[in-house]
């Protein structure tokens, strides 16, 4: 069995939920994934995230893997390159002002017209009138020169060289005094080793492109704290920002986003249900920027947020799930191997809180709501499993399709990690899905699995999480008994009954 659908689109009543994705059948599913494998060096980054991720791995152990792939450190490292080539060309721009300044003041401060003796002055008096003119045009060029060489490094304001300009060394600073520089649990990376540019073996921390990712990591889960800093803000008023280190920050998110979903794909395809809710937990963290997506207080922080944001109780995002049933389509039981089905009912709770409040930031600016609309995303993931009640779960092997761009990377034993992850840790199938209608409220969603090839009851359980919003998860189950394929009969369905019958009635 591959690893993808062919995406659906599931309409009913108001609520379009794109399933973009399903890790089981289709070819198109199949181009999709191994177009993101192969650029930039993906099948590098995903070896890399196979051999550091394990069904045990947290939150920190995820985004640490993510900002250590190979993919990472490489664009890191030119980033850094610039700014160092930037900072030594500042350096020895600002050594060279005075000194050109100081050449260019030696010659006498004349008046323009220098000194007129009239048409009586002689041809010697005249040539030194002359050459002096062209003195005080080099002295003024000179002075142009300067002006315009102090102009060009003003421009790019540096941390360590212009004063009170904040970037990464501040940032650092700033997460050290709450506890989280540097990063207080090291975790899959305690003991690892990377090349630096002088080709040596060196610590994470002592990498300087590897310290700017891991900065970049802690920074964006400190976000709560770093935007309110008033250092910051007053810095930022006047512009003393060193761009070279936070307009970074924004194509790092980015980047962190799309190696997210590497290793995503790496968690599906091995099944593991703790890894997979783990990943899209980090997702959420580094996209909201919190140390944590279940605390207490940070959901509470969250949710305090929307109700501010968003007009109250109506506008914190929550899920209502009821009428949920498991079947196999047109057939009468499940059986062992069976192509089945887990249907329910889905209410979005905030759809007309968040409706109202984008149409209200839209008609204030003046952008038409239904162009901004468009761009509205909300992805939450279904995560079902399978646990027998009625005997011993059997964790079986788990095959990988040779047609999956990531079979390869995993080699003989990448797949021992995850022998033991059965029940409740293994991962029957991954469906994520998309809103991209903020005003859609309601709806019926079918996700799709094989049902289990041991008969027995089962309690299939799913569980539904955002990667957007803190709290809004949702999880429930159902029981259903899965017979024997063997002892079931059923009539066979063929595509030429429909034809006979309309035969006949010709």
């Amino acid at each position: 069995m591959s690893n993808y659908v062919t995406p659906i689109v599931a309409t009913v009543g108001l609520l379009v939920l794109y399933k973009i994705y399903q890790w089981a059948t289709s070819n198109s599913g199949k181009k999709a994934q191994k177009a993101q494998i192969g650029d930039n060096d993906s099948e590098a980054n995903a070896a890399y995230m196979i051999s550091k991720l394990h069904p045990d791995a947290t939150h920190m152990d995820v985004l640490l893997v993510v900002a250590t792939t190979p993919d990472s450190i490489h664009h890191a490292q030119q980033a850094v390159d610039k700014a160092d080539k930037l900072r030594q060309e500042k350096l020895q721009k600002l050594k060279e002002a005075p000194a050109t300044e100081e050449k260019a003041t030696d010659a006498f401060d004349l008046d323009d017209g220098g000194w007129d003796e009239g048409d009586d002055a002689d041809e010697e008096t005249k040539a030194a009138a002359q050459k002096e003119k062209e003195a005080l045009e080099e002295k003024a060029k000179a002075r142009a020169e300067v002006a315009k060489m102090k102009a060009s490094v003003a421009d790019i304001l540096m941390e360590g060289i212009d004063d009170g300009v904040l970037g990464q060394k501040w940032v650092e600073n700033a997460i050290e005094e709450q506890g989280f520089w540097p990063p207080p649990d090291m975790g899959v990376l305690k003991g690892s080793k990377f090349v630096n540019a002088q080709g040596k073996q060196v610590d994470p921390m002592e990498h300087p492109a590897i310290r700017r990712n891991l900065c970049m990591t802690m920074g964006r889960l400190n976000a709560q704290m770093l935007n309110v800093h008033p250092e910051l803000l007053e810095a930022g008023a006047k512009q003393l920002i060193d761009q070279t280190y936070f307009r970074s920050t924004m194509e790092y998110r980015q980047r962190v986003t799309v190696l997210l979903d590497v290793a995503l794909r790496v968690a599906v395809t091995t099944k593991s249900y703790r890894l997979a809710q783990t990943i899209i937990e980090a997702v959420s963290m580094f996209k909201i920027g919190t140390m944590s997506a279940s605390d207490e207080k940070t959901v509470q922080w969250f949710e305090d947020a929307m109700r501010k944001q968003y007009a109250g109780e109506a506008g914190v995002p929550k899920l209502e799930v009821k009428n949920y049933k498991v079947f196999t389509p047109d057939e009468e039981e499940i059986a062992t191997d069976d192509e089945c089905v887990v249907e329910l009912e889905m209410e979005r709770l905030h759809a007309e809180n968040f409706t109202k409040q984008k149409v209200a930031v839209c008609q204030k600016q003046g952008i038409p709501p239904q162009v901004a609309l468009q761009t509205y995303r909300e992805g939450w993931w279904m995560l079902v499993r399978a646990k027998r009640l009625d005997g011993d779960d059997v964790a079986s092997s788990i095959t990988l399709d040779a047609n999956n761009p990531l079979a390869k990377l995993f080699g003989k034993d990448g797949m021992e990690k995850y022998k033991n992850e059965k029940g409740d840790n293994r991962l029957v199938s991954a469906w994520p899905m998309l809103v991209k209608n903020v005003a859609q409220k309601t709806g019926k969603v079918q996700v799709q699995f094989q049902a289990p090839a041991v008969p027995g009851k089962y309690r299939f359980s799913v569980a539904i999480k955002s990667q957007e919003f803190l709290g809004a998860d949702q999880e429930f189950s159902v029981e259903a008994e899965v017979l024997d394929k063997a002892t079931v009969k059923r009539e066979k369905k063929t595509e030429a009954n429909g034809d006979d019958e309309a035969k006949k009635d010709q």
